[in-house]
């Protein structure tokens, strides 16, 4: 089921857009809104955690990407739409995600992955990080809005008033928000953090299915969380956690930089350092001028060393396997570009000694070629 989880949102799910109804000058997947929503909780955990509170960081990010699941499967009723469905019936909104996160629980999970997202959903201890979680979604609605509503005027009046009077009245209750609202330097880092959804994966290659660096993040965090969990279930003792803090982070530097393929950075001798550190700078000047040096401090080491410790190889392992999963799902769409590609990264990954990898040959590949697009709910 995993397979047939991540063909969907290799395929069928990437073709959803956000704000599909209203005019709009870019087009934002719900994988781009995840990972940004993702990082803007973090952001605000963090600050909230320098105000002596304690934050369970893991808990947001699965939350975070078990919601997108619900959200794709019910991906005809927009954000927008499901709060007005809310303010009249939150009931029945309630019945129908429960039925929702029903449907997903009775797919062919693992038994330990299908405990932990219970275990998420359960939880009833979480009200600052699900304030959080919730403060995140409406700042990046916020910033669609705000984008869009530059160009075609008064569409977006209605959105962005009652997206504005949440924040206001939210962050009376969540300090860390009220930081975020009241510090323009930490809306610019947002900001430049945005511009990933605009970097597009294998650029120069013709795609069926084109992804930006902001959803392949959201897709190697969720590959990465299952990596780990797979390896933890076998007696090993990952840190789920920094493994998907090091997907969530490793290629922010692309945003800036732009993704520089490997020949070009061997063609000439010391070209590779000498761009390290040209990306070292870069990133002074366009995102840590405008944050804290303590928070720099944490979230440089994920962002310009991702893979220098062997304990978080399985983050590299998991960006490894998404590039398997596009290049396949672009293969089997027709695309020869990806013919040579697939190849050479399965014989890579066949070359991997881990129990999660071994589980993922063996079964998500397998499974990858399933098809579930016509899911109906009634019979949950």
């Amino acid at each position: 089921m995993i397979g047939t989880l991540l063909k969907l949102i290799f395929s069928k799910w990437l073709s959803i857009k956000r704000w599909n109804n209203f005019p709009r000058i870019e087009d934002i997947t719900p994988l781009d809104n995840t990972w940004f929503v993702i990082h803007i909780s973090l952001f605000l955990a963090e600050i909230e955690e320098k105000n002596w509170k304690k934050i369970d960081k893991e808990y947001i990010i699965k939350k975070i990407l078990f919601d997108l699941f619900k959200a794709l499967i019910l991906s005809d009723i927009n954000s927008w739409t499901r709060d007005y469905i809310i303010k009249e019936d939150e009931v029945i909104m309630q019945e129908l995600e429960d039925k929702v996160l029903k449907y997903i629980l009775s797919l062919d999970w693992e038994d330990f992955l299908i405990a932990d997202i219970k275990a998420i959903f359960s939880k009833e201890d979480k009200n600052i990080e699900d304030d959080i979680i919730s403060s995140a979604k409406k700042f990046a609605w916020y910033h669609e809005c705000l984008v869009n509503s530059r160009v075609f005027l008064f569409t977006y009046d209605v959105a962005m008033e009652q997206i504005q009077e949440y924040l206001e009245n939210n962050k009376k209750k969540l300090y860390s928000l009220w930081v975020l609202l009241e510090n323009d330097n930490y809306k610019k880092y947002l900001w430049h953090i945005r511009r990933l959804s605009h970097a597009e994966r294998w650029s120069w290659k013709q795609r069926n299915y084109p992804i930006s660096v902001m959803s392949h993040l959201t897709i190697i965090t969720f590959i990465s969380y299952l990596l780990a969990s797979i390896e933890n279930n076998s007696w090993e003792d990952y840190d789920v956690l920094e493994i998907m803090l090091k997907s969530i982070y490793h290629d922010i530097p692309e945003a800036i930089t732009w993704d520089i393929i490997t020949p070009t950075k061997n063609a000439v001798k010391w070209f590779r350092e000498v761009l390290e550190k040209v990306e070292e700078n870069m990133m002074e000047d366009y995102f840590f001028v405008y944050i804290d040096n303590d928070y720099k401090n944490k979230v440089s080491k994920y962002m310009l060393d991702p893979f220098s410790w062997k304990h978080w190889d399985l983050a590299k392992k998991a960006d490894i396997f998404s590039a398997l999963f596009e290049a396949k799902i672009e293969r089997d769409g027709w695309n020869t570009e990806f013919d040579i590609i697939y190849k050479n990264i399965k014989k890579q990954v066949n070359t991997f000694s881990w129990i999660s990898s071994d589980y993922f040959l063996k079964n998500v590949i397998m499974n990858f070629e399933e098809d579930i697009s016509d899911i109906d709910l009634t019979k949950v």
